[in-house]
């Protein structure tokens, strides 16, 4: 699978990409940036919007399609709207560890996945700590509430990291920043 994601990143087409494990459809996207076993893709969503940045394991994708089936009609659409990423996020993929740290760095908030244990279901916030067994977040509800305790994940059950979506970044703007004071070094 290493081999497809990587001639996907090269060639700088849109995929399709399937983590039936996880995900009832496939995800379009671009490969932006590739780790020992981590990778970015660039989301693109079904309005045929960029939707932030996804932080993935090589080991989950199931298939690659290279160039995903109607990649032209996606390239154009994204084209005409003047849609356009420069340079793809610094995310240190060398482990789960430095991904959360790097990713965290970029925005308010992000969303972590532990899609082994609790399918669906994920955690929106923002980071307060890292360290090799856990992440510690300041989650944001769906209602744009901020909880007033920190919640902490393990580092050995995440699956996925998203970063500068449009969903996260409507809970920001209408939540406001995270009220509790953290350091945004997260170190």
């Amino acid at each position: 699978m290493r081999e497809r994601l990587e001639e996907a990143m090269g060639d700088g087409r849109v995929i399709s990409l399937d983590r039936s494990a996880f995900e009832h459809d496939d995800e379009i996207g671009y490969v932006v940036a590739m780790g020992a076993d981590l990778f970015v893709l660039l989301r693109v969503a079904d309005n045929i919007h960029f939707d932030g940045f996804s932080v993935l394991r090589i080991a989950d994708v199931n298939d690659v399609e290279v160039p995903h089936e109607h990649d032209e009609f996606v390239e154009s659409a994204l084209r005409l709207r003047g849609e356009t990423v420069d340079e793809p996020p610094e995310i240190d993929l060398s482990d789960w560890v430095t991904a959360v740290r790097s990713a965290g760095r970029l925005d308010e908030v992000i969303t972590l996945h532990s899609e082994e244990r609790d399918a669906g279901i994920c955690q929106i916030g923002h980071i307060r700590s890292v360290n090799d067994e856990k992440v510690t977040l300041v989650e944001i509800d769906p209602d744009a509430d901020w909880y007033e305790e920190p919640t902490t994940i393990a580092i050995a059950d995440l699956t996925r990291i998203d970063v500068g979506g449009s969903y996260e970044e409507a809970l920001v703007l209408v939540g406001g920043p995270c009220p509790i004071p953290i350091l945004r070094s997260v170190d």
